[in-house]
């Protein structure tokens, strides 16, 4: 590895089953002697960060990681959560007041009003929040209970002390309906939501860290928030959401004083721009080619056997493009100091052995 580049922290960005991909990065950085000293990650990051993050070396968490993937039951992962088949007929219920509902009336022409009229979307928000629904989301419609068993039982979440640091990105919930309707009004340029919080896990007491996780992979209405130090968090991919700020969470890593990063995007054309972080070497892994070529919200939730290997295998090619390609770059800059600085030195040492006053008697 480039002395340039031997200490560097790895950022896993977030989204859903497409995080198979970063096992097929991870995989080419271990054939490749590639070992990070740090990481950040969010949601499926978040997971993927902490499987590599708690392994006794990096070989192992990568094997451990890529294993656990390969061997993941759709049924396991999107469990339905049993409290929503009773909530099921409420929500029937209760549908027609919801689309009468005075208050919910704003949401067909909000995007009209919202340059001048954000305060009608504030007052949307609450109503939303305060539906009698909308409050059980949080609880989530999926059964996250097969996440807790694998971070509980198989990755050693409670033994960090002695691990590489790793930070989680996780954003504080205003309620469900509330984070959607700034996540959506995010997306069409209108207001960027909130930072996500950054939990550098390492440091928080042990009882602390499985819902810290838990709350980064928690996709608003899918997966239910978590408590953590007395406030809600959800999925920390929702920060930021303009800029992919907590979606990729680099800012911690380079606020800890880590100058070389490698980031993994899981979105095709992902708004992250390495440019907002001067002085910082970063490397990233862009897919070549669509991660979610039949829809960005179905490639989320696509955990067949089949799709997880393809886009582990994506993952490896695309590292190899990107990583070694760029690292190739840095040995030549790094070369090409070390022969600036060779010159240099040699020039010094002709001119204190005279040689510039001989060659000149020779002109």
């Amino acid at each position: 590895m480039p002395k340039d580049f031997e200490r560097f922290g790895l950022v896993l960005s977030g989204g859903g089953a497409r995080g198979a991909y970063e096992v097929g990065v991870a995989r080419y950085m271990k054939e490749h002697g590639l070992t990070p000293a740090a990481y950040a990650g969010a949601s499926i990051g978040a997971l993927n960060a902490v499987f590599l993050a708690t392994a006794s070396s990096f070989e192992e968490g990568v094997n451990r990681m890529e294993e656990v993937w390969l061997t993941l039951e759709a049924d396991d992962v999107l469990r339905v959560n049993n409290q929503f088949i009773i909530y099921g007929f409420l929500l029937v219920s209760f549908k027609k007041m919801l689309i009468n509902h005075p208050g919910l009336a704003i949401l067909e022409s909000m995007l009209k009003y919202i340059p001048t009229e954000w305060k009608h979307l504030e007052r949307v928000g609450q109503l939303v929040s305060e539906n009698p629904i909308s409050k059980k989301l949080k609880e989530g419609l999926l059964d996250n209970s097969f996440l807790q068993q694998l971070l509980g039982e198989e990755l050693g979440i409670q033994e960090l002390d002695a691990a590489p640091m790793v930070w989680i990105s996780a954003y504080e919930s205003r309620g469900t309906a509330r984070d959607v309707l700034e996540y959506a009004l995010a997306g069409v340029g209108v207001k960027d939501t909130r930072d996500s919080h950054y939990f550098l896990l390492n440091k928080l007491p042990a009882e602390q860290r499985l819902s810290v996780v838990l709350s980064s992979a928690a996709i608003p209405v899918v997966y239910g928030s978590q408590v953590v130090q007395g406030k809600r968090y959800v999925d920390g991919g929702l920060g930021g959401a303009m800029t992919s700020k907590g979606n990729t969470p680099i800012k911690p890593l380079v606020d800890a004083g880590y100058s070389n990063c490698i980031v993994v995007n899981l979105s095709d054309g992902s708004f992250f721009n390495r440019n907002d972080f001067p002085g910082t070497t970063i490397i990233e892994v862009r897919p070549q080619h669509s991660l979610h070529p039949n829809g960005f919200l179905s490639s989320m939730f696509n955990f067949r056997r089949e799709r997880i290997q393809e886009l582990i295998e994506q993952g490896y090619e695309d590292a190899k493009r990107c990583i070694g390609d760029a690292l190739t770059a840095v040995r030549l800059v790094h070369r090409g100091r070390t022969v600036a600085e060779e010159r240099d030195n040699a020039l010094a040492r002709m001119e204190g052995d005279g040689f510039a006053k001989t060659m000149h008697l020779l002109d």
